[in-house]
């Protein structure tokens, strides 16, 4: 009977089915959206670079005209020039107009070492006689055409620029020159200053323009003719119509047609020329962007066939590969575990250097990994009895010292001698209190017993050299506490202010509640010797590092006990007068209460 290669059916036909789908799958949708991000990708970067390519170009062909523009004012504005040619409307004499043209030779041979290349400047006075400098290529029938004139006239003083045709084309700016006259209020037209450039020399301006795919650019003027471009058989050729006025940023992806010179469909950018009325056309060829995106889906389409053709091969290699593996690890692990011998699973050399073989190893290790833990348990298990036997064996020593001291006592107080048996209870109390095991834990009540007696031992040293009071409302007494925090600052009192300023001996310990009643503060102040500002500067410094103050490992123990078990703000804080006095306040929470002692 055949096997059925199904969902349900054997991890072999599983396996190739989810490989299949978990790779041919994403492959196509992938592949698909590639397809669609490239053919974008390709269109905006055309677009893109066109309009880096039209913005480059405006501003080569802007900074053109503002030069000639202004090479125009400062001829107009030249009065060795302009006051013998157009100081009346007569001709000059024959020697003040070859003066005057030697003047417009300087100025055309001076524009050329600046890099703009004219070919003619042209003075025109009102009577239309000219002078000139350079190849006298203004025709006459242009230089007498009236339209560019009166719309000279009306642009009030500012640049023309227009373009002919006379053996060449050539583009031209054009500036008025004008004399006020006070007593008329007004401005005397006196001539006109021309500059002509070769077409081809205006042109060379977007020499620079890095241009892609074909692109080409054209500047066209307000009546739809291209007057100027990188293609020289589009000029003086009539552009679309319909694709005039011009603006900035607008693009049109089927232009067949933009001009005669072009064929298919372009893709086009357009501005406007400041200072004229010419447009600024950058123009590729949409059929070469179509034909790279056609050459890309091509290269990806073939490469997605050639993935799901191995995808295929490969899953079905993998499917057959892995299944063999799996049987075998599959009935091993039935026949250990039906004869229990998870014990003794060596670990075995892997025929194989996979990720199946990996999973049999592993399997192995887990076993043995099991076995090796359980040990550990049992070896974790003897030493922590091993360590309640020793605990409870030093326990007895501490005990043992207690109850030799209480015999002690009692053979003083048979021998009548009660200062020994009260200094032997006292010690006694304090032993037995360090050694009960609450955790650390006791009540600010206990506490103040247990310093009670330290002082009690205190006294029979210091007499009547030592007075300490204790005031502690009753209602803080059950507050909780940490053990041994009060001692250590009363002896730290005792050590570092008592004894170091002649006739002091009070100490005080009081307590009472916050404002917010959440909290309370214990004060062990002493008349002793007081603290520097700067030793209490670095006390204070100390009590967040340990590492930095040796002197007082007293204060820095409880303070950081205090920290460690309730956190901040909780622990102590230090205030001083030099030669007067010391306070150390210690801050705990009230909450924290452990009932009635």
């Amino acid at each position: 009977m055949r096997k059925r290669w199904a969902i349900g059916g054997s991890v072999r036909s599983q396996i190739l089915i989810l490989l299949l789908v978990f790779i041919i799958t994403p492959t196509t949708i992938i592949s698909a959206f590639t397809i669609d991000k490239f053919s974008e990708m390709i269109e905006r970067n055309g677009i893109d670079m066109m309009e880096t390519a039209l913005d480059h170009s405006k501003e080569n062909v802007t900074s053109f005209m503002d030069g000639a523009a202004d090479a125009a004012l400062r001829i107009m504005t030249n009065t060795a020039i302009i006051d013998p040619l157009l100081g009346t409307d007569a001709p000059g004499s024959v020697q003040q107009r070859i003066t005057a043209s030697n003047l417009l030779e300087k100025q055309l041979y001076e524009l050329k070492i600046h890099g703009v290349q004219a070919k003619e400047i042209a003075i025109l006075n009102t009577a239309g006689d000219k002078t000139y400098a350079g190849s006298n290529s203004f025709d006459s029938r242009y230089v007498d055409d009236a339209d560019w004139r009166e719309e000279l006239d009306q642009l009030d003083g500012k640049s023309y620029w227009g373009s002919y045709t006379h053996n060449g084309s050539y583009i031209f700016v054009a500036r008025k020159i004008q004399q006020y006259v006070k007593s008329e209020d007004r401005f005397r037209p006196l001539g006109v200053v021309l500059i002509g450039f070769a077409e081809r020399d205006f042109a060379s301006v977007n020499s620079s323009v890095n241009l892609a795919n074909g692109a080409e650019i054209l500047i066209g003027g307000a009546d739809g003719t291209a007057i100027s471009g990188t293609d020289p058989d589009a000029v003086g050729k009539r552009l679309s119509d319909k694709e005039l006025p011009l603006t900035k940023g607008r693009t049109q992806l089927d232009l067949s047609g933009v001009y005669v010179s072009g064929s298919g469909s372009r893709l086009t950018v357009y501005d406007v020329i400041p200072g004229s009325d010419w447009s600024l056309i950058v123009s590729s060829s949409f059929e070469q962007l179509l034909q790279e995106q056609r050459n890309i889906k091509k290269i990806i389409v073939l490469s997605t066939g050639l993935c799901v053709v191995g995808a295929f091969m490969l899953a079905a290699a993998l499917a057959h590969r892995m299944t063999l593996p799996l049987k075998r690890l599959s009935k091993e692990v039935k026949r250990r575990i039906a004869n229990g011998d998870f014990a003794f699973w060596p670990l075995q050399a892997p025929a194989r250097q996979d990720e199946i073989a990996g999973l049999g190893q592993g399997f192995y290790r887990l076993v043995a990994d099991l076995n090796e833990t359980k040990n550990r348990m049992h070896q974790a298990e003897m030493m922590k009895r091993e360590a309640e036997f020793d605990a409870m064996r030093s326990k007895i020593k501490p005990h043992f010292l207690y109850n030799a001291l209480e015999s002690v006592r009692m053979l003083a107080v048979v021998n009548k001698d009660p200062g020994t048996a009260e200094m032997i209870k006292a010690l006694g109390h304090l032993f037995r209190y360090i050694i009960t095991d609450q955790k650390g834990h006791t009540t600010l009540g206990d506490e103040l017993a247990y310093l009670h007696s330290y002082i009690q031992l205190q006294k029979l040293r210091y007499e009547d050299r030592l007075d300490v009071r204790i005031d502690v409302p009753e209602p803080l007494l059950n507050i909780a506490l940490l053990k041994l925090v009060l001692q250590p600052l009363v002896e730290n009192a005792i050590e570092h202010g008592i004894n170091r300023r002649r006739g002091a001996k009070r100490i005080s310990v009081t307590a009472s509640r916050t404002e917010t009643g959440e909290d309370a503060v214990i004060r062990v102040w002493d008349e002793g010797a007081g603290i520097a500002p700067d030793r209490l500067a670095e006390i204070q410094s100390s009590l967040d590092d340990p590492s930095t103050d040796k002197d007082h490992i007293g204060l820095i123990n409880v303070h950081r006990r205090l920290r460690l078990h309730f956190g901040e703000p909780y622990g102590l804080t230090v205030d001083s007068e030099p030669g007067s006095h010391t306070s150390v306040y210690v801050r705990i929470p009230c909450s924290w209460q452990e009932g009635p002692a």
